[in-house]
């Protein structure tokens, strides 16, 4: 069904993490989540939204930064026009500013939910492979000493997580102490995943750290190395296999996902639509993925629930997503007090299944 953009709408948000839930990486210090919430208006005045997950250090981006490119570049190119498919709006963004995925992703996904909402359509309709299904989570438990660690990581498993993703790399502590202590106070059940962010200078380094933890059952390694260095993330991948390695941050685009491939550089891949540059972008990517015979899970750069909404679309609703084998990250609420959104997303026994109305399901409520 064509869809006539009229308007697009910028505004700036902020929502700010749970003093006790900031996040600390190597990749830095998450405490508050300035993004930008975009707005696509058909000459009928369906609504659609869109969100950029704005994070300096994670895109170059911020939440200004991201309104200026939408304003100034991406509006002119849409506003006015007819498409018959989102897939038409991506390219027609794509044609006029290079980078900036976040911003894009924003226009994109909007255009998505914008989409699906004219035809009176959920998303997981127009795009599954499968029967939605509810997606379990998993929580990133910051880089904090062995007490800190261990409180955060038993809330956590005591609100019905039960995958745990610890950060690790950053200098001054132990996480093999850290990750002893929660498996010992919570057993064997807790399934562990780590994630580096890149902390590792070279692929000698990153085995060398993650060989002290192994004793304590790794499910998966998640970007040991820096994502600019496929190559590093390749060699390491070999020398801790049978463990696998989880993509993230070197891969956002097409290109980089054919590297990987063509590197054979990974197990799993980390996928959502704002690093890709949009939803109809991590689509593509994760066909292009399974088709290679690889697993993909959903990353998260702390989206709200507006921008989570998109991710629980795919996830629930994509085969490429074996979800009961590998948790999803799509726990915000773990991370903010409020949802900025109706109906919220919430979390069941460590589960999130997708809204059931229109579109993406939510609408803003701020």
């Amino acid at each position: 069904m064509p869809i006539h953009i009229r308007e697009i709408r910028c505004r700036i948000v902020e929502h700010r993490l749970m003093p006790d839930r900031v996040i600390v990486s190597a990749a830095g210090r998450h405490d508050r989540s300035r993004f930008l919430w975009v707005e696509l208006i058909d000459d009928r005045g369906v609504h659609g939204h869109g969100e950029a997950a704005t994070t300096p250090l994670w895109s170059g981006e911020s939440a200004e930064s991201a309104q200026a490119i939408v304003e100034q570049l991406l509006a002119p190119a849409v506003v006015g026009r007819t498409f018959d498919h989102p897939r038409e709006v991506q390219r027609q963004i794509d044609s006029v500013t290079h980078a900036n995925p976040f911003a894009r992703s924003a226009v994109d996904t909007a255009a998505w939910d914008l989409w699906a909402r004219s035809q009176n359509k959920r998303i997981v309709e127009l795009i599954g492979d499968r029967a939605p299904l509810s997606v379990p989570t998993r929580a990133s438990v910051g880089c904090y000493d062995v007490p800190t660690t261990l409180r955060i990581a038993t809330e956590f498993w005591n609100a019905g997580v039960r995958t745990l993703k610890f950060k690790i790399g950053v200098a001054g502590f132990s996480d093999a102490d850290r990750l002893r202590a929660v498996r010992d106070a919570l057993g064997e059940e807790p399934v562990f995943t780590v994630d580096a962010n890149g902390a590792y200078a070279t692929p000698d380094d990153a085995v060398r750290a993650i060989e002290t933890m192994l004793p304590y059952r790794l499910a998966l390694v998640e970007q040991p190395t820096h994502r600019d260095r496929i190559s590093h993330m390749a060699a390491v991948r070999r020398r801790i296999a049978p463990v696998p390695l989880l993509a993230d941050e070197a891969i956002f685009t097409p290109d980089h996902l054919a590297e990987a491939l063509d590197l054979d550089a990974f197990d799993i891949l980390s996928v959502y639509p704002g690093k890709n540059g949009g939803f109809t972008h991590t689509l593509d990517m994760v066909r292009t993925a399974q088709r290679a015979g690889k697993r993909c899970t959903i990353g998260s750069n702390l989206e709200s629930d507006l921008g989570q909404a998109a991710m629980v679309a795919l996830t629930s609703s994509l085969s490429a997503f074996p979800v009961w084998e590998l948790a999803c990250d799509l726990g915000s609420s773990l991370y903010y007090d409020a949802s900025p959104v109706r109906p919220a997303l919430t979390l069941r026994h460590g589960e999130m299944t997708p809204p059931s109305g229109p579109g993406f399901g939510v609408e803003p409520a701020i």
